[in-house]
């Protein structure tokens, strides 16, 4: 009889997870807490008939990246977005094209460096140091060698706190001994629903799918045929196998106790690991304006808008009380037949609590007021902006919100942290004594984690050691390698 496999998490890594082993001929039962598949890769019509992503929607790659090659598959277009910025200063002026390009340039350049000095130097690095004070420090040494002014450093210390837009968390938190840079990154203009279906076709087909049925407990049981004993939120106790829990590391943090057996580092390293909050704020308008008017962007492509970046505005409302930085990117910067006259605002950190507190309950109108009261203060500071440019729609997303997505987006590095990479391999080698195994982004390698190509091959990698296990185990060594 085939080894029955139970799968926590109908995500990415789940989804991925189940292919390899329904391939193999394992049983595999997916329990899955919502009534959809995707976990924090999902979707809305909310802004019209092309419906957005309100979880991922870019592509993170170091090297090869299996969702890229999905996206060949399934023909979903990628972006690469052109560096062209507007940044407005805190008195809501528009800073010269020139030096918030120039500043952007200098902010990646130093990201680079960051990066590579965390490479190189990373054993060397105190934990406390942020990401923010290698930015610091790197500013005060350009001022002081005369290759940046003091307006050029004013400027590159606020647009460093894009990073926050990366991570879920602020530049200030990000740890620099374990901070790393994707080689490039795409985003998808669509969204990931043919991705996302694709992944799912061999689990939708073959698999045992369980939705709207939340894990409660998972026990190891010695002298079971199954050792592996879940049980549900309906009272439910299923015999398992093996068992692959790829709930978000958040959802982790806040029911650790839904595991008992759980090993003391396997704790350690779930509390160590942080859960950013990044949320997202769309806002349709009927026109672009802030193209300023004359740039015809069908003639003059590389002139379009691709990020805008507000330094932290003087004029806020009174629902704004820290006067948040902020930054969003452009629809309108897509090619046709996906450009819209879109912004697509980035929040994080203690942003991303306060907004989504805000609105908690609001629909309606009532919730369409308090986003534009609260976001007028920076998309009305752009060029060309007047009442009659005032938004059509707003859509804003609540992971904070939601228990099942842990509360938050992703995982991250925050400053204070010691031994990174032995937390992430920590959770990523699981209980196996106990047939009890991870997968999710929080347990990719570095390069991967928070982002969809961590969560895919993670899940691949957690199928493919429990079939070795089983070969070992039957002395048999014959089975496919998709």
């Amino acid at each position: 009889m085939a080894p029955h496999i139970c799968i926590i998490g109908a995500g990415v890594s789940g989804l991925r997870c189940a292919t390899v082993l329904l391939e193999q001929s394992y049983n595999v039962t997916i329990i899955e807490a919502r009534n959809r598949i995707g976990g924090r890769i999902a979707q809305s019509d909310q802004m019209g008939p092309l419906e957005v992503d309100i979880g991922a929607n870019w592509v993170h790659s170091t090297g090869h990246n299996p969702i890229i090659e999905l996206a060949k598959e399934t023909g979903t277009p990628l972006h690469l977005w052109k560096e062209n910025t507007l940044l407005v200063d805190g008195e809501g002026q528009l800073i010269p094209s020139s030096e918030a390009n120039r500043a952007l340039k200098q902010v990646w350049e130093i990201l680079d460096l960051a990066s590579e000095h965390s490479k190189s130097q990373g054993d060397h690095i105190h934990p406390a140091a942020s990401l923010y004070s290698f930015f610091e420090s790197s500013c005060e040494s350009a001022v002081q060698c005369g290759d940046m002014t003091e307006r050029e450093r004013e400027l590159v210390l606020g647009m460093s706190q894009m990073w926050g837009a990366y991570v879920g968390d602020g530049v200030e938190l990000q740890s620099l001994k374990f901070f790393y840079l994707e080689d490039y990154d795409c985003f998808i203009p669509t969204n990931y629903q043919k991705i996302i279906a694709r992944i799912a076709t061999v689990p939708l087909a073959q698999g045992n799918m369980q939705f709207n049925t939340l894990m409660t407990s998972v026990e190891h049981r010695t002298g079971e045929s199954c050792p592996v004993c879940v049980t549900t939120s309906d009272g439910n106790a299923q015999y398992f196998d093996d068992v692959v829990i790829t709930t978000p590391l958040g959802w982790l943090k806040q029911h650790e106790e839904s595991i008992p057996q759980l090993h003391p580092r396997i704790t350690s390293a779930i509390d160590s690991i942080s859960f950013g909050r990044l949320e997202k704020v769309l806002i349709e308008f009927p026109t672009a304006y802030w193209e300023y008017g004359s740039v015809d962007s069908q003639t003059e492509p590389y002139n379009v808008v691709s990020f805008v970046h507000w330094l932290s505005p003087v004029n806020t409302s009174h629902g704004n009380p820290r006067h948040w930085r902020l930054e969003c990117v452009s629809f309108h910067a897509f090619e046709a037949p996906y450009r819209r006259n879109i912004l697509l605002f980035y929040t994080f950190g203690d942003c991303s609590a306060h907004i989504t507190s805000s609105i908690r309950g609001l629909e309606g109108p009532s919730r369409n007021e308090w986003l534009q009261v609260f976001f007028k203060p920076y998309y009305s500071t752009l060029p060309g902006y007047a009442e009659i440019h005032a938004p059509t729609r707003f859509l804003a997303t609540e992971w904070c919100n939601d228990d099942f997505a842990g509360n938050g987006c992703y995982s991250n590095f925050q400053a204070g942290m010691t031994d990174a990479a032995q937390d992430v391999e920590a959770i990523r080698h699981g209980m196996p004594e106990q047939h009890i195994y991870f997968a999710g982004e929080h347990t990719a390698p570095f390069d991967g984690l928070g982002t969809v190509a961590g969560a895919y091959t993670s899940g691949e990698k957690v199928a493919r050691r429990i079939i070795e296990s089983n070969q070992s185990a039957s002395g048999s060594i014959n089975y496919k390698t998709n």
